[in-house]
């Protein structure tokens, strides 16, 4: 055995260890359409508000009323939207749900990104943002303050 010997195997064996190391990956995220997303509120509801969007469309419950509208997406990922014709039926409910309702309704008049990373959707604008979770998966935990 040469000198160098011990050094060169040290160095095959860490350069083996490296091979099996674990990788953090995010999971690819859900697809925007056809994916049923569900408002993450503060309070428990016995029936949750939701949006779905396809083919330019998008219908939903907003905790009273249904939701519909039209949206055009940027087509270069970019994560760009414009909301139009957003409108609901004017059945009166609760104050907390008409208040939780007409805030999901203001935002997305005045949405102009959306998000997707895993199975959360984000929508931001100047009236606020809206942080959805696909229906049937658990909402990922919170970062660290």
């Amino acid at each position: 055995m040469t000198r160098h010997a011990p050094t060169v195997l040290a160095a095959i064996l860490a350069l083996a260890g490296c091979q099996y190391a674990p990788v953090n990956r995010e999971p690819p995220p859900l697809p925007f359409t056809g994916t049923k997303w569900m408002l993450v509120t503060e309070r428990k509801l016995e029936k949750p508000p939701y949006l779905e969007f396809g083919d330019g469309a998008v219908t939903g419950f907003g905790g009273c009323n249904r939701i519909m509208g039209r949206y055009v997406q940027d087509a270069v990922g970019a994560g760009a939207i414009v909301f139009s014709g957003i409108a609901s039926a004017r059945m009166m409910c609760e104050p907390v749900l008409m208040t939780i309702e007409d805030r999901i309704l203001a935002v997305l008049r005045s949405s102009t990104s959306v998000h997707v990373k895993g199975n959360t959707l984000q929508l931001d604008g100047s009236a606020g943002t809206l942080r959805f979770v696909a229906f049937g998966t658990e909402l990922p935990p919170l970062p660290p303050k």
